[in-house]
């Protein structure tokens, strides 16, 4: 299924077991940030993809301990602000975006995803 993005090119959409592994991924990163906002909304999002998920937890659990293992092994992303550029500060928001990238939390993702899938398929949304 190929449909146009914002942007005008060609976009791909994800299958529902990949969208709910990578966002479980994404979630959990957000969990682990210091600003409690970012803890309240990784929380919900978990446990939202939790809620409508298919096949065993386990291994939504698997991408979590990988994540879990990978956030302090990269450096946090950062950026100047205008009204201060001589002072970086911490984006963890892009940071947690972009940790489905990294080799060790993405050989989770898609042992994970390749977990899941038959359960996912078994299941009409």
């Amino acid at each position: 299924m190929v449909w146009l993005g914002l942007s005008g090119h060609p976009a791909y959409a994800r299958s529902n077991v990949q969208r709910d592994v990578e966002g479980y991924a994404v979630a959990t990163c957000l969990l682990k940030q210091q600003e409690p906002f970012l803890k309240d909304q990784g929380a919900l999002w978990a446990d939202g993809i939790v809620q409508r998920s298919h096949g065993d937890i386990e291994d939504f659990r698997s991408v979590a301990d990988a994540v879990d293992a990978d956030i302090g092994q990269k450096p946090m992303a950062m950026a100047r602000r205008e009204s201060d550029p001589m002072h970086a500060a911490p984006i963890p928001v892009p940071y947690c975006a972009e940790i489905i990238d990294d080799p060790p939390v993405r050989a989770a993702i898609d042992k994970a995803i390749k977990k899941l899938t038959p359960a996912y398929r078994r299941v009409k949304k």
